[in-house]
């Protein structure tokens, strides 16, 4: 007689991905266990969008301040106290966690050490238990290369650095993409003089180029001083401060200084030994995130550095057990692993016609002063998938709320395929709330729809919303369609004449 698994499903980790997949799974009506190392919300929650988020919200209402004094209307600006800044942070993450409790009725949630002792069977602390299925969700740490002399200088990376209670005077970031960029402005907005050192030559690489020059222009501008084509290679304690030895493409050395370091260089997944780092001095480094020995190998799991390997089903080497969201690498969006998590619980629970991902549509933005919000292909990736292509771009400053509300840097970007019908491939935004935009945008590319279609549409004005109807309105008077049109117009007024 075959004995009945103690759960239908075992999730490993407790971050955005786990707490959406245990939610649809309980509400399936299995039963279901939710394991995490030590607290619910991960990453995301504790030390990614949510308190980054919420110190951009400060940094915008401290430049602001900042601004308005230079026009004249308000009392002096007098600075930030951090210390308070800090609690703020603290107290939106517990409010963001508190609504997150709603994910975890009719689950079993527990705390600790979890890892396989055979494909079915694990060991969470002292205690043994089966499973029918199990997902792991174990998330990411951030990435910290070997650089000579960085654990006796000690640094900071996305997990401590919202717990600062001082404001630094100087800060050297390592790493230009989205954390690196977003913490930069943040910072440099209430007050310390901050330098990005960028490996690739230019920041945000993954974005259209245009983009990447928008953002850096902006951050010039606002006194950030940027090297690209550049890597620390050394880093050692001064009299109060950190030195950091940085070598350009030319290999040339150049010798830096700045109250803090901070690491912003990526991630890479909890797999098996999560990320161990107790010898960073100064820096309030956490470990609450490790998953040590998941034993993997015991469950037939395969992996690599780059993640746990998945399927199109996000099915693992072992059929049972199935992995999404940062440990299996590739897109590490929390709106990503949101998705995924559906994907995840259908295919382990329901295995009748299993889903696929789909990643053609897949959006993400970038949180800097303005946004940046981006979504499918840029042209040079347009430009080798199809045969036709079209850009449409629209300066932010032609919006008419975007003149109202004095933002009046970025543009709109659309990229459009097809010589008959102009079916929209990708859009890239920069320009205040160009997030907010982007969902439209995503609806219309995930059904295929074109141009035309978002033209037709009724938007309200006066709305930042209006600039997609304009950016739509060019592409018309631009495209084939219109072309096609001039010529049926002229040769209907020739016929008449």
């Amino acid at each position: 007689m075959m004995v009945r698994a103690q759960y239908d499903l075992t999730i490993i980790g407790g971050g955005s991905a786990g707490l959406t997949a245990a939610h649809l799974a309980q509400a399936l009506g299995s039963k279901v266990l939710l394991i995490d190392k030590e607290r619910l919300g991960g990453d995301c929650l504790h030390y990614g969008c949510v308190p980054s988020k919420s110190l951009i919200h400060v940094a915008r209402m401290a430049w602001q301040r900042q601004e308005d004094v230079r026009l004249g209307l308000i009392p002096p600006y007098e600075g930030v106290d951090m210390a308070r800044v800090s609690a703020y942070i603290q107290h939106v993450i517990a409010r963001v966690a508190d609504e997150e409790k709603a994910y975890t009725e009719g689950v079993t949630v527990r705390y600790g050490d979890v890892s396989f002792i055979s494909p079915t069977r694990l060991r969470l602390n002292d205690e043994e238990f089966s499973s029918d299925k199990v997902l792991i969700a174990t998330g990411s740490h951030p990435a910290v290369p070997a650089i000579d002399g960085l654990q006796a200088t000690g640094y900071m990376t996305n997990e401590d650095v919202f717990d600062l209670t001082a404001l630094p005077a100087s800060m050297i970031v390592a790493g230009g993409g989205p954390v690196g960029v977003e913490l930069a402005q943040a910072f440099g907005h209430l007050g310390t003089k901050v330098m990005i050192i960028q490996g690739p030559g230019r920041l945000l690489p993954r974005e259209d180029p245009e983009v990447s020059e928008a953002i850096a222009g902006i951050l010039k501008s606002e006194g950030i001083e940027i090297i690209t084509n550049a890597r620390v290679v050394k880093t050692y304690r001064g009299a109060g401060t950190k030195k950091v030895v940085v070598a350009n493409q030319e290999k040339q050395m150049l010798w830096l200084e700045a109250d803090e370091l901070l690491l912003a260089l990526g991630r890479e997944p909890n797999i098996d030994g999560g990320h161990s780092d107790t010898s960073r001095q100064g820096t309030g480094a956490r470990s609450g995130s490790e998953y040590r020995g998941l034993n993997l190998e015991a469950a037939g799991v395969r992996y690599s550095k780059k993640g746990i390997m998945v399927d199109e089903y996000l099915q693992t080497s072992a059929a049972h057990i199935f992995a999404l969201g940062d440990v299996i690498g590739n897109y590490q969006f929390t709106h990503v692993a949101s998705y995924q998590a559906g994907v995840a619980v259908r295919n382990a629970l329901v295995p009748i016609f299993k889903q696929k991902v789909d990643y053609r549509v897949v959006p993400w933005c970038t949180f800097t002063d303005p946004e940046v919000a981006r979504v499918g292909l840029t042209v040079s990736d347009a430009l080798r998938q199809y045969k036709y292509v079209h850009v449409s771009k629209l300066p932010w400053a032609a919006i008419d709320r975007a003149q109202t509300s004095g933002e009046r840097r970025g543009f709109i970007k659309l990229v459009m395929a097809g010589k008959k019908k102009e079916e929209i491939v990708g859009a890239h935004i920069v320009g205040s709330g160009a997030g907010e935009l982007l969902g439209e945008i995503a609806l219309a590319m995930q059904h295929h729809l074109t141009v035309n279609d978002i033209l037709k549409t009724i938007h309200p004005y006066p709305t930042l919303g209006t600039g997609l109807q304009q950016v739509a309105f060019a592409a018309y008077l631009n495209g084939p369609q219109t072309e096609r049109n001039r010529k049926l117009v002229s040769l209907m007024s020739r016929l008449r004449s």
